[in-house]
This record gives C-alpha cells, structure tokens and sequence, in this order.
C-alpha cells in the first residue's frame, strides 16, 4: 500500500510510461521519482512478501490433514485373513497460536509498509533538494552569461578610452583578466549545471535520451513554521520510520508470545477406518504432543532477545526523530533569515547599479577600478541570494523529512 499524494491526473497516468515532454515542476519531478525510482522496488517487494505472509497467517489451520493407511495379512493356522486400516488425522493449534501468527504478521504488515513510506519520504526531498540544486545552477549559469557579457562591454569600453587617450594599458589589460575571468566562472557554472542536471537525472529514473526541462512553480516559502514542540508532536506521530519501528515492536511481543504458546502440547485429531477378521472398526483418535525435551527454548530465547532490541531500536528511533526536526527547524529558520537580508529594494538597487555601470565608466563618471568594484558587489550578492534561495528550499525538503510530510 503507497502513501497516497497530491499530483496532477496526467502525470499520475503518464509518468511511468512516457518521459517528461514540458518543464517539470518541483512536485511534477517528485511524483515521477516516486513512479519510476529503482529504489523503492526492494521495499514495494518486501511490502508484497508481508502481505502474502498475512494473508497466509489467516488460515483457519496451518497444517495439512495427514493420511495414513495399514494392510496386511493376519497368519492363523486354519485360515489367513486381510487386515485393512485407514485413517485420517489433522493437527489442531487450541492455545491461540493462530491469533499470535496472526497479530506478528500483521504486525510485520505495518513495518514493511511503513519503511516503503519512509523510503518514499526521504526520496521525495532528496528531490525537492536536488531540484533546488538544478534550479540554483541554472540561475549561477544565467547569471555568468551576464557576468561574461558586461565583462566583455567593459573590456570594449576600456579599448575605446585607451584609443582616445583616456585609459591606460593597465585599465585594458585589467579588463582582458576580468574577460577571463568572467568565461572561466562560465565555464564552472556549466560543469556544476551538468553535475545538477545529472544528479536529478539518476533520482528520476530517466534514461540520458530522454529530456530532462525544470521551472520554477513558485518560490521556497517564507512564513514561519511551527513551533518546535508542535513539529516533534507531529513528527512522532505520522514519520514512517517511527511507524516501523513500533510495529517491529509489535512484531517481537507477538512472536514472543507465538513462541511460548508453541511449547504447549500439540493436539492431533482423527478418525480411523479398519477391517479386522471380518469385522468393521471406526475409530476417533486424539494425539498429543507432548514437549519433555524439546519445549522450544531456541525459539522462545530468541524471540526474547528480539523484543529487548525491538523495544531499543525504537526508543533510538523516537530520540534521533527529536534531534532531526530541531535541527532542520533551525538550518530552515537560518536559510529564511539569510534570504531575508536580500529585500526586494536592495537587489533592485545592486541590479540598476550593474545596468548603468558600464555607460558611466565608458562616459568617464567612474574610473576602472570603480567599475569592477560596483559589478563584482552586484554579482556577488546576487549569487548570495541565488544560494540563499537554494539553501532555503533544502532545508525546507529535509524539514519535510524530518516531519514525515510528503509535501
């Protein structure tokens, strides 16, 4: 059984058939990994398995009916005969040993199904952070191609004022390295675009033939999250990883008991056919198994041990659940006041600076040196704020993680 999530009718019917053939979306690119991911296919198997193993735990007897059958000749000195025996006998489990199977399998159920959604989780922010990865790139991309433009238009100006004896050889030459320099950072931020695009790539499950298009739907939120206990509380109460481990839990207490009721009496009933000297003979049997040596101590410590680690597992579980939500409650709330330092006036401001920058210097209002210092400042802030975006939208992903939210 999946955990059920929000996605648009066509991509729910088309994502594993067909590639994308529009731009995805951060929640369109989530719902493909989750339709195509080899890495869910290890668990949906093992959810299989326990459900089959359920579904078996549920029948009425466990054992099959046990046929036996006797003939042979009765010697006597006046006159030999044929004896016949037939009989038929069926193990009976009377001390709730089916009820235990029955409670450990379902059990077993909920944790298989539990770490599929927990799997689904993480796989759903680690693409959500490797989307912001892609988006973040492809902006740093954008961002060099202005930077390798502009350095380019200053490195002209500079050759311009130098013919008309208003700029030194050193101006030129500086502009030559900043030229330079602007086509290597190009160059960087391709590789880490291809890098980006790859890495999304694998985590979709898409071949290198098909098309891989990202846009962005809308921008990381901003609002305040909730308060820490309320996120712990909510955490606690829906992460899958907590769900499989109390319902491992479950399973040891129930396999426990399972064990002990094993080591009480087997109880066989039956009836049996048979033809003696002539006469017929219907028989009930009743057998009892009857545990001097074996009383399945092997079984019973065991499932022992496994309770104790069970119930260790998951008190582990509930503790490092409370330190990843406070501290992806923290990295988010740090990646929203870093965006924050970037208010609307301030990139505007830094951005009209880089437009009018290069018709100052061309005209003399500024000299060289204040040109690379006014465009390195606005380039450098705007990648700030690229970054903070990126780092932002990952820390909300892995907050969702942290909270067991697919959303």
């Amino acid at each position: 059984m999946l955990v059920p999530f929000r996605l648009s009718t066509w991509l729910l019917l088309h994502a594993v058939s067909s590639p994308p053939s529009h731009s995805l979306t951060q929640e369109e690119a989530v719902t493909l990994a989750l339709a195509r991911s080899p890495q869910l296919l290890s668990a949906q198997a093992e959810a299989r398995t326990a459900q089959a193993r359920r579904e078996g735990s549920a029948l009425l007897v466990q054992d099959n009916p046990e046929l036996q059958g006797a003939v042979g000749p009765r010697l006597r000195p006046d006159a030999n005969s044929l004896d016949l025996t037939v009989g038929v006998s069926q193990r009976l489990e009377l001390f709730g040993q089916r009820g235990a199977r029955r409670e450990a399998a379902s059990a077993a159920l909920t944790a298989s199904e539990a770490r599929l959604q927990s799997l689904q989780v993480s796989l759903a922010a680690e693409v959500r952070a490797a989307f912001a990865r892609l988006l973040a790139s492809e902006q740093e991309w954008t961002l060099a191609e202005e930077s390798q433009v502009l350095a380019d238009q200053a490195f002209q100006a500079a050759e311009e004022r130098q013919t008309a004896g208003a700029a030194s050889r050193i101006e030129v030459n500086t502009a030559r390295v900043e030229l330079g320099r602007a086509a290597h950072a190009r160059v960087l931020a391709d590789r880490r675009r291809t890098l980006a695009r790859g890495e999304l790539r694998l985590l979709l499950g898409l071949e290198t033939s098909e098309p891989l298009a990202i846009r962005e739907d809308a921008k990381p939120g901003h609002a305040e999250p909730p308060a820490l206990d309320v996120l712990m509380e909510r955490a606690l109460a829906q992460r899958p990883d907590v769900k499989a481990a109390r319902a491992d839990w479950d399973t040891a207490r129930a396999e426990s008991t399972l064990a002990s009721r094993q080591a009480l009496p087997g109880t066989r009933l039956g009836v049996s056919y048979g033809e003696e000297e002539g006469a017929r003979i219907v028989q009930g049997t009743l057998g009892l198994e009857l545990p001097v040596f074996n009383r399945n101590q092997a079984a019973r410590g065991a499932a022992a041990a496994r309770l104790t680690q069970m119930q260790g597992l998951f008190e582990a579980t509930e503790r490092r659940v409370r330190t990843e939500v406070a501290l992806a409650l923290e990295r988010e709330r740090t990646a929203r006041a870093a965006v924050a330092v970037y208010s609307g006036d301030v990139l505007a401001a830094l951005q009209q600076n880089l437009a009018l920058v290069n018709e100052a210097y061309r005209a003399g209002k500024v000299d060289f040196f204040q040109l690379l210092l006014i465009r390195r400042d606005a380039l450098d802030a705007r990648r700030g704020y690229i970054a903070a975006l990126e780092e932002l939208m990952v820390a909300q992903a892995q907050l969702s993680r942290a909270i067991g939210s697919l959303q």
